[in-house]
């Protein structure tokens, strides 16, 4: 085989083409698979034997829609003949690519039943059309009993080739022949005595007589040996045959050749089918060439001998340019070792193995799945190792990433805390997908706060913590998570850019932090319903390591996953402070619809009391007790109302109907009515109306704005004055409403346009809808409410509103 490459004036048979097909026979013959080709017109055009051995049947001249009834081919239910369309030969005539399907093989020849794996793909043109599809059959019930068939067959064919009649002659030490054999005799057609004492080379070709005086003779009687030696003889009719000579040579006690012993094999039929051999052997290469797969041989000094097309495109090196070369001079050293250890097993061994190997690829080391097993020659030594390898990096990394998503989102869910449950999840990050990871959540009053931190340095994750909380990522920066926090979208960099403000890390106490700078960095945004929650950020554990997609893919699910935790978390919280303010307003609720019918039902007792004393009474008294019964049914009016307008809202059938009404003039109207409420509060009241405000307004609606903010002045504020004031400002109507009452606290000022919120305790009374409802009615009307106040100092209500109110909404 080391002559493969060599180009001599008289090649080797080895180096021949057919040598090299018969290389490539011993390749599909001695692997653990079985071959089949099948051209566009589904015919079979190539079965090797061990496609013959495992099926237990030979070529077919059927179509390949033909071959589960033919070879007995089942789904893997062992009942159910394999649909033909579902065939994978079929499935690769159409172009596509199958690996390792399970077939069950039941047939006269395999009564007990064999399992297959079988891999197919299409066989394309240059211009990429489906020609042909090829067939890897493996059979994965008794490979052992495999290895042993056909290492029976090769004992039959070795001895069949042993005792097989051939040409054979001997010559003295001038070259003449001194005995030829009966072969020799029969195939060249002479006698006997037309060739003893004539000169051995007289026989041959001019061009083989001149190789032969000029090179071998020499070389034969300085040695005493030749092997294989390509001449060409003349038969007695004028016929030249092509042979293969070996000699050995007898010498006597001095070391003298005294005469050799030749055989010569003819090797005529050989050179007759040499075109179509080449053929073959291109057919045969491109089956290798179009495998999915990658093959390769190597021989007994691991030196490469043959690759194909799918091994040159993934390690960029043509078959040209590593043959003869090593693992050692095409990989590097530490991956070269691993693969030098299990080939030196092999070859030591003598038997077949399967292993994961890891091979360096341009995006990073690959796991491979490599069969690996040894050729054997006729003498059954071991001389090439084949080798058959698929990528399993992509499924191995699924795995991986299956695993780590697996224990992730055990750990989000495992507790509604989520700040515990995402240091845990940040802890899985590292050292899988990160050096750092730092999870960062938006909150009312900060914008990102790191909720989560793991370093495989603890020392270092505790300095990042205290850095971050000193120097926290600058909101306007255009690189990191605030940046991703205001795009919702992933960013990676090669350097990390926006985490670790430069100008803090300049301090000398900070070195251990400064150890991450430069690293590449990737974040991905925490998004659930459509809201950023914060991001989750990583930081890779060396630099120039940059992320790949895959891990693009799995940062961006745990991603989702973390940020589905966050929100359920919030949702809880939000749920459980829904129930607080349920709990809170019935018990307000309850509260406010007792004291009216207390008030009722003790004046209903004293009315009672009164007639049960008296047919008559003063009609003072009576009108006394109606007055109360009507303020307490007017209050539960309200109360009423108030809760239906929070249905109206709830339902959006709160429904607006606009009309030309001028704004002063229905603030007098309120306000009068008002008058004597005002006096009871003991508030002194200032309406500043100057000119008429108009527009197109729902009337009933802002008087019930005007109310809610004045009723509640005169509750916060009663004993002290209240001004209301109505205007027109840059286009808009302008409402405000002054107390000089208790205020409002900063904090309160947003929450309390809530429902069933209010600025001050339970004892002044209400739902807490009012404020509610009046914001809820200002913005229907496509205005804006807003209160500007300071505790003890009162509170201002400002409302502003558009000359014309938006389309009506149910």
């Amino acid at each position: 085989m080391d002559r493969l490459h060599d180009s001599p004036a008289h090649p080797s048979p080895s180096a021949t083409p057919r040598g090299q097909s018969r290389l490539l026979e011993a390749v599909l013959a001695s692997m653990g698979e079985g071959l089949m080709v099948a051209d566009d017109l589904q015919r079979l055009v190539f079965m090797n034997p061990k496609a013959e051995l495992i099926l237990g049947m030979g070529p077919t001249d059927k179509p390949v829609s033909r071959w589960p009834e033919h070879y007995g081919l089942y789904l893997p239910d062992q009942v159910t003949l394999y649909p033909p369309e579902r065939l994978p030969m079929s499935r690769a005539l159409r172009g596509e690519v199958v690996s390792r399907e399970e077939v069950f093989l039941c047939n006269a020849e395999r009564p007990a039943g064999t399992w297959l794996h079988v891999s197919s793909s299409p066989v394309r043109d240059e211009t990429g059309e489906v020609r042909g599809g090829v067939s890897v059959v493996s059979d994965v019930t008794d490979r052992k009993r495999f290895e042993d068939t056909l290492r029976s067959a090769g004992d039959k064919y070795r001895s069949l080739y042993n005792n097989t009649p051939v040409m054979m002659h001997s010559i003295d030490t001038h070259g003449r022949l001194i005995s030829v054999s009966d072969c020799w005799l029969s195939t060249l057609g002479y006698e006997r005595a037309e060739v003893l004492g004539h000169d051995s080379v007289e026989f041959l070709t001019p061009e083989s007589r001149r190789f032969a005086r000029e090179v071998v003779l020499p070389e034969y009687f300085r040695t005493g040996a030749c092997w294989n030696v390509p001449y060409q003889i003349m038969k007695k009719n004028g016929e030249p045959i092509d042979v293969l000579l070996s000699a050995i040579a007898e010498r006597d006690v001095s070391g003298k050749v005294v005469r050799s012993l030749a055989v010569l094999i003819d090797v005529t039929e050989r050179k007759r089918t040499e075109g179509a051999l080449l053929e073959s052997e291109k057919r045969l290469r491109a089956i290798l060439d179009n495998a999915p797969t990658v093959f390769f041989l190597l021989d007994t000094q691991e030196r490469f001998l043959f690759v194909n097309r799918e091994w040159e495109r993934l390690f960029h090196r043509t078959r040209e340019q590593v043959a003869g070369r090593t693992v050692f001079d095409v990989f590097r050293p530490d991956i070269a070792e691993a693969l030098h250890r299990a080939n030196r097993d092999i070859f030591k061994a003598g038997v077949s193995v399967e292993r994961e190997e890891r091979l360096a690829h341009d995006d990073g080391i690959h796991i491979h799945l490599t069969q690996k097993f040894p050729l054997r020659d006729a003498t059954g030594t071991v001389y090439a190792l084949c080798g058959i390898a698929t990528d399993i990096t992509e499924r191995k990394q699924m795995e991986v990433s299956q695993r780590f998503l697996a224990e992730a989102s055990r750990e989000l869910v495992a507790s509604l805390d989520y700040e515990t449950t995402l240091q845990r999840v940040a802890e899985l990050a590292v050292p899988v997908l990160a050096d750092l990871c730092v999870v960062f959540v938006r909150t009312e009053t900060e914008p990102l706060r790191p909720v989560a931190m793991a370093d495989h340095s603890p020392a270092r994750a505790a300095a990042v913590r205290e850095f971050l909380q000193r120097h926290p990522p600058d909101p306007e920066a255009p690189h990191g998570p605030a940046h991703i926090v205001s795009t919702g979208s992933l960013e990676t960099s090669e350097a990390s850019k926006g985490l670790l403000d430069p100008l803090g890390l300049a301090e000398e106490r900070w070195a251990l932090v400064r150890t991450l700078q430069g690293r590449p960095t990737l974040g991905v945004p925490l998004r659930a319903r459509g809201r950023t929650l914060g991001v989750l950020y990583l930081v890779s554990p060396a630099p120039g390591r940059t992320y790949t997609q895959a891990e693009l893919a799995l940062t961006e699910e745990l991603g989702r996953r973390a940020a589905v935790a966050i929100d359920n978390a919030q949702l809880y919280c939000s749920a459980q402070e829904s129930i607080r303010a349920r709990d809170e307003f019935l018990s307000i609720a309850s509260h406010e619809l007792k004291t009216p019918l207390t008030s009722m039902r003790l004046r209903v007792q004293q009315l009672e009391s009164a007639v049960a004393a008296s047919r008559t009474l003063p009609v003072e008294r009576v009108a006394k007790l109606l007055e109360v019964f009507k303020s307490q049914l007017q209050r539960l009016s309200h109360l009423a109302e108030h809760l239906l307008d929070v249905s109206r809202i709830n339902e959006k059938r709160l429904t607006l109907r606009p009309e030309e009404l001028d704004l002063t003039s229905l603030a007098r109207d309120v306000t009068d009515h008002l008058a004597e409420q005002f006096q009871k509060a003991g508030c002194r009241f200032e309406l500043l109306a100057p000119e008429p405000v108009w527009g197109a307004w729902d009337r009933l609606r802002m008087e019930q704005i005007m109310l809610h903010l004045l009723t509640n002045a005169m509750k916060y504020g009663a004993g002290r004055p209240i001004r209301m004031e109505v205007t027109s400002h840059e286009g808009r109507a302008r409402l405000v409403v002054e107390d000089h009452g208790m205020g409002i606290p900063l904090e309160a000022q947003a929450r309390i346009f809530e429902r069933f919120e209010r600025a001050a305790s339970r004892n002044y009374g209400g739902l807490g809808l009012g404020l509610f409802i009046t914001r809820q009615l200002v913005e229907a009307h496509g205005g804006s409410i807003r209160v500007e106040s300071e505790p003890g100092q009162g509170a201002t209500f400002i409302v502003e509103l558009p000359p014309r109110t938006p389309t009506d909404r149910a």
